[in-house]
């Protein structure tokens, strides 16, 4: 069964961080739909491939999302905060590729956005 997760306003000043294939990044939940990653995140260079080494499904994503805020990216660290409308685009960005950012995305104290958020 598919866990569902609630966006609360308790979550919008609760940091957490995000470290996965090199990249890492202080991010806060601050809408339903509104996930902000801070500046100064560190973005995986090298995409995940298939086994044929063709790019995967989430790296051509991540190649868009890339493309679409490449003025706030400068040698894969971000220059400015980007606004994300979910975890796991948030984690394709930062990780160029992979899936399921819910339980990557801890605070200070370890605790997941999964268990945090989940209903």
């Amino acid at each position: 069964m598919k866990d569902n997760h609630k966006w609360n306003a308790e979550l919008s000043d609760v940091e957490f961080t995000f470290s996965d294939r090199g990249s890492e990044g202080k991010v806060y939940w601050k809408k339903r739909k509104e996930l902000l990653l801070k500046a100064g995140a560190k973005l995986t260079q090298d995409p995940q491939l298939n086994k044929d080494g063709t790019l995967n499904y989430s790296a051509k994503v991540a190649k868009t999302l890339r493309a679409d805020h490449e003025d706030k990216i400068d040698n894969f660290v971000t220059t400015e905060d980007i606004v994300f409308p979910s975890p796991n685009e948030l984690g394709i960005f930062l990780r160029y590729g992979g899936d399921n950012t819910w339980t990557g995305l801890n605070d200070k104290d370890g605790k997941s956005l999964h268990e945090w958020s989940v209903v």
